[in-house]
């Protein structure tokens, strides 16, 4: 039986679990499980990444065999164009066959979906690519990914400790430099403005549901001139690299540092597994901080990679590097910063101190649609893009209607006027 503080917590992201595009078109979000894997892809000339495709197509018949078959909807075919096909269909062989292909050792792409729409956000999800690397052989490799997603529903049925356990296999089959995962933002692939903003605001509100973009952040994991640069920030499930838990002092220096009533620390082929909490949190700006990430944050912060970012450009109300990424990217570190000694170990002094240190935006409750404002200011609603906007005390904060379910709106981080 889970907590009902938790289940509490969980329902927090009823709201959000299925996002529409404006036009109603597709799906552009949905909150569920993910877990991505970052691992060696290197030049064809240097070495045949054969090891790395028996791996994939092991982890494709385990991710399947454990989320069902019958999910497999959508299939990418990419090129000098993207297209999406029903499958089943010929127009994309099997990934064994596809990964096979001499052509496919040094940049491929894979992409299969579970959504009723070509273009929806789904709760089934294998995709997994390694682009061409360029330098070699002075810089002969990159880094490729693996995605999986699985549906929210997972927590409460029974099937999470499945997913862990396939999280942990695929790292050790794929020999990661690192993986995490947890609760995250499950985004379409046919990504638009709407999506980037949407992720964006749905930051602000949540600090455990993470937002996940391979693509994006593999460029500041490992970069071909400089190698690995670091690791990402901490979340639910991780994954270390030898390379990591070296620079880190060590396995049992890193479990010593992780009180054992709260983290899972354990081998993980050469390299470590480390659960932050028995059930991944959605950290709702209400509830604070998840305090095991914080704590999390605090032991791995010497390994973490200098900068992050998630979409291209500046654009204010996205997680670009100049405005959303970075203080996103950095979210558990004033509070990790303000944790007692590390020699404690004691989990509720790590509470008692986050909740110290709450802020007054955090404690703020979120306004139901056609309810006066409380206090003066700017607010949002994470049902519609772009929906910052000043309200006076009293005024009634109205309903946006969509797919999105009830609107609420919500305290905005930033309060400062918009710039003309």
């Amino acid at each position: 039986m889970l907590p009902d503080s938790y289940l509490k917590r969980l329902a927090r992201v009823k709201p959000y679990a299925e996002l529409w595009r404006d036009d109603h078109k597709f799906v552009e979000h949905r909150i569920g499980l993910y877990a991505t894997f970052y691992f060696d892809h290197f030049h064809p000339m240097v070495d045949s990444n054969e090891a790395a495709r028996k791996a994939l197509i092991e982890c494709w018949k385990d991710y399947w065999d454990l989320v069902g078959t019958q999910h497999q909807k959508w299939i990418y075919r990419f090129g000098s164009s993207i297209r999406g096909y029903k499958l089943p269909t010929d127009k994309v062989p099997p990934l064994d066959a596809y990964l096979s292909d001499p052509e496919k050792h040094g940049d491929y792409q894979y992409y299969v979906h579970g959504g009723k729409h070509e273009d929806d956000a789904s709760d089934y999800l294998f995709s997994t690519a390694g682009f061409p690397v360029y330098g070699a052989p002075e810089y002969p490799k990159d880094i490729a990914y693996l995605e999986l997603q699985a549906p929210l529903e997972y927590i409460t049925n029974g099937k999470l400790s499945a997913f862990v356990e396939l999280v942990k296999r695929c790292a050790v089959r794929l020999k990661v430099d690192q993986a995490h995962g947890g609760l995250g933002l499950l985004r379409t692939y046919n990504e638009e403005t709407t999506t980037r903003s949407t992720e964006y605001q749905l930051s602000q509100v949540f600090s455990g549901v993470d937002v996940n973009v391979p693509y994006m952040q593999m460029s500041n994991l490992f970069w071909n001139e400089q190698g690995h640069l670091g690791i990402d920030s901490p979340h639910w499930l991780n994954v270390l690299g030898a390379r990591w838990v070296e620079k880190l002092g060590g396995f049992d220096a890193l479990k010593a540092k992780l009180p054992e009533d709260v983290f899972v620390v354990e081998p993980c082929g050469e390299g470590v597994f480390i659960q932050a909490g028995p059930y991944p949190e959605p950290g709702h700006k209400d509830d604070g901080l998840p305090p095991a990430y914080v704590w999390l944050n605090r032991v791995l912060l010497p390994v973490r990679a200098p900068k992050m970012v998630y979409c291209f450009g500046d654009n204010p109300g996205q997680l670009a590097q100049r405005q959303g990424a970075m203080p996103y990217f950095t979210r558990f570190d004033a509070a990790s910063a303000k944790l007692p000694p590390v020699g404690g170990s004691d989990i509720q002094a790590l509470v008692a101190t986050l909740s110290a240190s709450a802020s007054s935006e955090s404690k703020r409750n979120n306004v139901p649609a056609n309810q006066p404002c409380p206090e003066a200011g700017w607010w949002f609603t994470p049902a519609q893009a772009n929906s910052r906007r000043y309200f006076k005390q009293g005024e009634i904060m109205p309903s946006v209607g969509g797919d999105y379910g009830e609107t609420f709106w919500q305290w905005s981080p930033d309060q400062s006027a918009p710039t003309l």
